[in-house]
């Protein structure tokens, strides 16, 4: 009976040695869960800034667009502007002096 005693007592000692560890480990993983969780939470609200950041910048990208072919067309009058102006330079015997 002593001997039975003596084993139990030894089990409960690495039973509570396991069981120790065990809480070690869940506090860890407990610790990890919450830091994970903040980290997601800090990525989702990056990805829903970049995601207004890639709104207003495809919106600039259009109006600068918009701007580039009307300044395109400016610049084509202006060219066909100083040509036809070239020309009846010419006609007329002005020339332009360097």
């Amino acid at each position: 009976m002593i001997n039975k005693l003596k084993e139990k007592v030894i089990l409960d000692k690495e039973h509570q040695k396991i069981i120790a560890s065990l809480d070690d480990k869940l506090e860890y993983l407990t610790n990890q869960n919450k830091l994970l969780k903040q980290k997601l939470k800090e990525a989702v609200a990056k990805v829903k800034r970049l995601q207004g950041l890639e709104a207003h910048h495809l919106k600039n990208n259009g109006d600068l667009r918009v701007e580039i072919k009307r300044l395109e067309k400016l610049v084509s009058t202006l060219k066909k502007d100083i040509e036809i102006l070239r020309e009846g330079n010419e006609a007329l015997g002005i020339y332009r002096q360097n």
